[in-house]
Order: C-alpha cells, then structure tokens, then sequence
C-alpha cells in the first residue's frame, strides 16, 4: 500500500467514525431533548411586541406569541430562514 493511499484509508476511517459518533449522540439527544426547548428567548423587535424565540429538537425555530401561545412562525428543522413547508399562522402550540 502506498503512504498516499494509506492517508486515504485513515482519513475514510476517521469520517465513518465521526459519522457513527454524530448518529449515536444525535439519536441520544432527540431522546432528552424532547421535553424543554434547546434555546428559548424574548425578543423585542423594534417596533413590535414581544415575541417568544425557541429552538427546539431537531433544531426548528419557532417563534410565539407569549401571551396566547399562537405560533407566529415556524422553520425547517435545520434551516432557520426557510418557514415550514404547510406552515399555517395561527395554531396553539401543543
């Protein structure tokens, strides 16, 4: 086997262990992360009323309102600029 081609197989070696890591932790943390949301935040936009900003598993952004619990918007779990596809303003949050 030639060093160049050694360097190839430690380094496919090393992204299919990262990749077993990253599946075994994620599916450990949609496990606990299920009940309280990762990140949650009042923020008061110029101009506007308070609104909730939470991001919760598998990494959706929600934003609601704090008073009715309505659900102002909602994003692709990891895309936090793109509103969920079917998103529909207006529902409680559940």
């Amino acid at each position: 086997m030639k060093p160049a081609d050694a360097q190839e197989a430690v380094a496919a070696d090393a992204l299919s262990a990262a990749a077993r890591v990253l599946q075994r932790f994620a599916a450990t943390a949609a496990v606990h992360a299920t009940g309280k949301p990762l990140f949650q935040r009042v923020i008061r936009l110029p101009g506007s009323r308070p609104l909730v900003f939470r991001i919760v598993w598998p990494g959706a952004c929600l934003v609601l309102d704090p008073e009715d619990g309505v659900v102002v918007a909602e994003s692709e779990p990891g895309r936090p600029y793109t509103l969920k596809a079917g998103f529909v303003p207006g529902r409680k949050l559940k």
